[in-house]
């Protein structure tokens, strides 16, 4: 739909899904632009919930499919499995998960998707934690490309962080 608004309307136009940690919650957020439009939904518990509320509001608000074809191809109805194909499913599940383990208890992952012509950007994944200052980032054409970006930088630095804290403790010893 994201893009169709790009195509269709000649307008930039972005998605944004935030998920923000505190301890086992995890809270979902998404926002759709495009022009001078914005709506966004807040404090879901899932993301399939956040994004089938968000298409809701939008098909209330909004008048943006043109024609019957463009209309069917609308997000609507879907459940909660078919907003990501199964391998994009897996990675993005193993990703919340190393989140869980190596972030707790508070971290918030922003993916940005943004139809644009340069491909290897179209998808944004940033985790950012307060606790630690992290801020890191995977892209990619996809979002399980992004997200496999993202966990690749994540597992790194989680790698290097053991290795400082091991460093460190034998030190003290």
């Amino acid at each position: 739909t994201i893009g169709y608004l790009r195509l269709q309307y000649r307008l930039d136009a972005s998605l944004t899904l935030r998920a923000v940690a505190a301890d086992d919650t995890i809270s979902w957020n998404a926002y759709a632009v495009w022009g001078q439009n914005t709506e966004q939904v807040t404090d879901k518990t899932s993301m399939p919930t956040a994004l089938r509320d968000l298409w809701a509001l939008i098909d209330r608000k909004h008048v943006i499919f043109e024609s019957r074809e463009a209309m069917l191809r609308r997000p609507s109805n879907y459940g909660d499995d078919e907003w990501l194909d199964a391998s994009t499913r897996q990675i993005f599940n193993q990703m919340i998960e190393l989140f869980q383990i190596a972030c707790a208890p508070a971290w918030t992952l922003t993916i940005i998707y943004e139809p644009v012509e340069m491909a290897d950007v179209r998808f944004q994944a940033r985790l950012t934690t307060e606790t630690d200052a992290l801020n890191m980032l995977g892209q990619g054409a996809t979002l399980q490309t992004a997200c496999r970006d993202l966990l690749r930088v994540t597992a790194q630095m989680h790698i290097r962080r053991r290795k400082r804290q091991t460093s460190e403790n034998e030190v003290q010893k």
